[in-house]
């Protein structure tokens, strides 16, 4: 699913908007050339008489006037055209004017759709996201390996220097976003402050949008912070909720900044459990150890994560000391 429910009736809302908006205006055009054309107001009542004549002879089994009614139409069609043009008006000015002529302000073509659909759905992924302004920075096109160590091997990264690793690391997650629809995997990028964690679930965020999927990001303070409001009830709780539940792929930054409690770890295992269950993927990102989160999460957590979420290490010194 590239949208929650509520994104998606949002749009459809837009184009109700639309249509509606199109009937208004068409309806106060065709007042406006009655005014200043009356004849064309007496041409459109021949045509709705003629109709009406028509459909009364179909249901007596005389299909005749029907076949007239088509060419006395095309011929007023004409006259219409004429005198519109003849006072300055284009030949279309009655018809309905869509803002997009290509679906009809429906949004879809061929039960697809629309690509004014699609815009409208990247726009409100960005918005949505919570990452929107930061991902224009942010993103794998602005990823420099050139601020990785290049020198110096780690033994914990397999005797690779911290660029090399990082090259790899990058190279995965572009490949774990373009074989989403057939993983939908979980997984937890764990380091050191400055390590490139927020950074890299930044890169990873544009990267789903770009491909129409629905992203949540949330700072792990604003991920519990939005929790607690669903307690209220009401629209809005029942949105978020949708949007924490449902979206394609939901990032919780930093998780241990938040202050814990027991409502946290609560409500942490029941995103995490149920967004295993209905096979949705979750990416985290935390400086704390597994042993740390065991001690401020507890057993179930840790072992939820352990097993199901892919683990990425990160290393090297905190970039943003320079």
């Amino acid at each position: 699913m590239a949208l929650t429910n509520a994104q998606y009736n949002k749009i459809l809302q837009v184009y109700n908007d639309r249509q509606l908006k199109d009937y208004r205006d068409q309806q106060a055009r065709i007042r406006d050339a009655y005014q200043r054309i009356p004849e064309l107001e007496r041409l459109d009542d021949e045509i709705s008489t003629e109709s009406v004549l028509a459909a009364e002879a179909l249901s007596h089994g005389n299909r005749e006037p029907l076949k007239n009614l088509r060419e006395k139409i095309r011929g007023i069609s004409l006259r219409k055209k004429e005198l519109l043009k003849a006072n300055g008006l284009p030949e279309d000015y009655l018809e309905l004017r869509y803002e997009c002529s290509d679906c009809r302000d429906t949004g879809f073509m061929d039960g697809k759709k629309c690509h004014c659909f699609r815009a409208m759905q990247m726009k409100l992924l960005y918005q949505q996201s919570n990452v929107d302004q930061i991902v224009k920075v942010q993103n794998f096109e602005h990823f420099d390996l050139s601020v990785f160590d290049n020198i110096t091997p780690m033994p914990s990264a397999g005797g690779r220097t911290n660029r090399e690793y990082m090259r790899g690391i990058r190279d995965d997650l572009i490949n774990w976003v373009r074989d989403f629809d057939k993983n939908h995997g979980s997984m937890i990028l764990m380091g050191n402050p400055g390590t490139g964690k927020t950074f890299l679930v930044n890169c990873i965020s544009k990267a789903m949008m770009d491909s129409g999927y629905s992203v949540i990001y949330y700072t792990s303070s604003d991920f519990f912070e939005s929790l607690s409001r669903t307690m209220a009830g009401g629209d809005q709780a029942r949105e978020i909720n949708d949007a924490i539940l449902n979206c394609d792929l939901l990032i919780i930054d930093d998780l241990g900044t938040e202050l814990g409690n027991s409502f946290t770890t609560s409500k942490l295992f029941y995103v995490i459990n149920q967004r295993m269950v209905f096979k949705k993927s979750v990416i985290i990102s935390t400086n704390l150890t597994f042993r740390r989160m065991k001690d401020i999460y507890g057993d179930r957590i840790v072992s939820r994560i352990m097993a199901d979420y892919e683990i990425l290490p990160l290393y090297g010194r905190d970039q943003r000391l320079g």
